[in-house]
């Protein structure tokens, strides 16, 4: 390859006032890597969300078990699985994201040595959903980088790191094992060290935008769609190149040259998506969704209007920023026009894909997560709004960025606390959740939490607590069954008189129960049998644990099987001045041993969890104490590691 004269230069060179603060803060995009790390991981959720990831999470765990990229097992979530070679049952999925996540099984297998194999399914599970953590921050670090390149300052890179990774539906999926931040993160490397290439003559920047360009096809074959866009800049950025000393026959060798170097780039990709594609089908270019090649139904108008404006999936909403790109572009294209022309172009191509796309809301999930890989590319066409913010350009242009940032912050929030599916599961048409304001999941998730903390930590009422199962009848909070034990506890500062019916009955074979109450450190049997009524007075916030020898239940009209103690058939709560408590429900089932039916107690609405956040579900994970500790501890202390890394780069860099 011949090698670029040092005069030739990008159409447009950086602002030279910057190069010397970008070499001086070189440092700080990974401060922004740490601070978003260490954001993402204390707020992970440490679980899967879709079949979709229960498909990827099977092939890594047949990589890391058995070297092998079929799905067995007779226990599994049902999953949109293919039939591959020998009758074989294998994921229609990209490889990428299934070996990015070996490492992270590594780990929960690790912490599960020894244990059983209901520890090691929800450990491996734990931390393969950690993934994206340090994928989303990479994407934040790159995005940071990108800017600053541009010849912006950090205040406007900071500003464009906040509304991709924290005010902007990134964050929600920073907690998932979905494949799209992984895309994101290609997408905006790809660009950002083309662009690299192009200012400053760099090969192996070069190289690099070409390899993440190939390993783009081996995460989501859809992104086969900004192959040719990147491929025109790499071709646009070298022939638009002035150079007094240069003919056009030479711009073109140089061209030529600079092309294969990009494409040799494309070959690891393309080596991996052939390779599996045989290992899957035995063909090379088989790649799972040849049946879906017609599935471009939705009318376009239909998709735009659902991709952009609809309540419940509007880009806008759930990645504000691109508001701030509408604004940006024009500003940004005075400075970079080609840069600006492939930003705007691969933006275009993915929403016009997705809107006519048969599933183009992407499913049951948070906002428009197919298009979550070009929120990091809206954030850089926003940069120079960002810029004028940040210099403090009129009071009005800070008040509306600042307005975007925090609105943007607090719908990703709501995606961050309350998991998607709990609404999505209510019955409730999804057409009237897309569609309608009021409907809207970015108001129905706060909804849901104050309605579940009111449940759970509001004053003058009894909750029923962890460990009861759903109630029986739709409309009433009793009868239900207890697990091994049950909690009610009476929030209210007066003594409170509890009087409970209980049933024992057990079925012929089933252990006895041995009922028993625990009240403030006291233990009392209870009789065991059918309709027996006890009296308790219980002091002013005292903990109730109702305790008895579980048995194996089959649900009626199902094949599930769960562990029950007691049937709680009423319970009645008086004060000392009685007044009558009225009851809430707050019940977190026990989770089910099989993996098929604990992936749906994330999610199913009974199951009243309070928030969607990692420590809640690792306190009733039945894993031991001293096991989670040791994940709570390896996740915290690294994030605080982290948080604490970031500040003091921060620190060298003043």
């Amino acid at each position: 390859m011949p090698v670029v004269n040092d005069q030739m230069q990008s159409t447009f060179s950086p602002d030279t006032s910057r190069i010397a603060e970008r070499a001086a803060h070189r440092r700080t995009p990974l401060a922004a890597f740490l601070f978003l790390l260490a954001l993402y991981l204390l707020t992970a959720s440490g679980h899967l969300y879709s079949p979709d990831e229960e498909a990827m999470y099977y092939v890594t765990r047949g990589l890391a078990t058995r070297g092998d990229i079929a799905i067995e097992g007779d226990d599994l979530v049902p999953m949109p699985l293919r039939e591959g070679r020998d009758g074989r049952m294998v994921s229609p999925y990209g490889i990428l994201p299934s070996l990015a996540a070996l490492p992270f099984f590594a780990l929960g297998a690790l912490l599960a040595g020894g244990a059983s194999v209901e520890v090691y399914e929800y450990l491996t599970r734990f931390t393969v959903s950690l993934l994206n953590a340090p994928v989303t921050a990479a994407t934040g670090a790159v995005l940071f980088s990108c800017v600053v390149s541009l010849g912006y300052g950090r205040r406007a890179a900071w500003l464009a790191a906040g509304a991709f990774g924290v005010a902007s539906l990134a964050w929600p999926y920073a907690r998932t094992f979905f494949s799209e931040p992984l895309a994101g993160l290609l997408l905006i490397l790809a660009v950002e060290r083309a662009y690299s290439a192009s200012v400053r003559h760099n090969r192996r920047a070069l190289l690099i935008s070409g390899v993440a360009t190939g390993l783009l096809l081996v995460t989501r074959i859809a992104a086969l769609v900004a192959v040719p866009f990147l491929m025109l800049y790499v071709a646009a950025a070298t022939v638009s190149c002035p150079g007094a000393s240069r003919g056009m026959v030479e711009r073109l060798r140089v061209m030529a040259a600079h092309l294969g170097l990009w494409s040799l780039g494309l070959v690891p990709g393309v080596a991996l998506v052939i390779g599996y594609n045989l290992a899957r089908f035995g063909v090379p270019l088989a790649s799972g969704y040849g049946d879906e090649a017609s599935a471009f139904t939705t009318p376009l108008l239909t998709g735009l209007t659902g991709l952009l404006l609809s309540p419940g999936k509007s880009l806008f909403l759930y990645a504000p920023v691109a508001a701030l790109a509408l604004a940006g572009a024009p500003l940004l294209w005075q400075r970079w026009r080609l840069e600006t022309a492939l930003l705007l172009l691969l933006v275009i191509v993915h929403v016009v894909l997705y809107a006519r796309w048969h599933a183009w809301d992407g499913g049951g999930v948070w906002g428009p997560r197919l298009l979550l890989p070009i929120v990091p590319l809206l954030a850089v066409l926003a940069t120079p709004v960002f810029e004028r913010a940040a210099a403090g350009g009129g009071i009005g242009i800070r008040l509306i960025v600042s307005a975007i940032l925090v609105f943007g912050t607090i719908n990703a929030l709501a995606g961050v606390l309350v998991n998607p599916a709990i609404y999505l599961n209510m019955e409730i048409p999804h057409r009237r959740i897309y569609f309608e304001a009021a409907h809207s999941p970015l108001l129905a998730h706060w909804r849901i939490a104050a309605e579940r903390w009111q449940a759970r930590y509001g004053g003058g009422q009894c909750v029923i607590g962890d460990g009861f199962y759903f109630p029986e009848m739709r409309d009433a909070l009793l009868p239900r069954m207890t697990g091994a034990y049950g909690t009610l506890s009476c929030r209210s500062d007066r003594p409170t008189l509890l009087t409970l019916r209980i049933n024992d009955d057990r079925p012929t074979g089933a252990p006895p129960g041995n009922p028993t109450l625990d009240i403030a450190g006291r233990q009392v049997a209870l009789r065991d049998g059918q309709g027996s009524l006890f009296y308790v007075l219980a002091p002013p916030g005292a903990l109730l644990v109702l305790r008895a020898q579980p048995f194996v239940q089959t649900i009626p009209g199902t094949e599930r099987q769960r562990m029950v103690g007691l049937r709680i058939d009423a319970i009645t709560a008086v004060d000392d001045r009685g007044i009558r408590l009225p009851l809430s429900d707050a019940a977190i089932e026990p989770p089910p041993a099989s993996p098929r039916y604990r992936w749906g107690w994330y999610f199913v609405p009974t199951v009243r969890h309070t928030t969607d956040l990692w420590i809640g579900y690792l306190l009733r994970s039945e894993i031991g104490f001293i096991r989670a500790l040791a994940v709570a501890g390896l996740l915290v202390s690294t994030a605080l590691a982290a948080g604490v890394a970031g500040g003091r780069r921060l620190g060298v860099e003043r």
